[in-house]
């Protein structure tokens, strides 16, 4: 299924859509943008305060480590503001319907 971008070649497929998470896979680059909103009631999510959106980075190559992401609607990312990586796979979640900021 084409998701993201809305011309050119796409980039994302979603693999999962629920109200806990929003998947997508770049198989170009093999790799998983996993983003979990402020209301994703997984008890493994951990956050800094209620309101961050966790953005976790998966690299599907052997012995790569995840990043993850502290994105908040109005900094955007704790470590790389709002020039961070993780902010193409939130927009293309808001894109696509997704409200990762609720």
């Amino acid at each position: 299924m084409r998701v993201w971008p809305h011309q050119g070649l796409p980039r994302f497929k979603i693999g999962r859509f629920s109200d806990n998470e929003f998947v997508l896979f770049d198989d170009a680059q093999r790799e998983s943008w996993l983003i979990y909103p402020p209301r994703s009631r997984y008890d493994f999510v951990r956050r800094r305060t209620r309101d961050t959106t966790l953005v976790v980075h998966h690299p599907w190559a052997p012995y790569s480590q995840q990043v993850e992401h502290a994105v908040r609607l109005q900094e955007g990312c704790g470590l790389h503001g709002l020039e961070c990586a993780a902010q193409e796979a939130i927009q293309a979640a808001i894109d696509l319907g997704f409200d990762p900021f609720r």
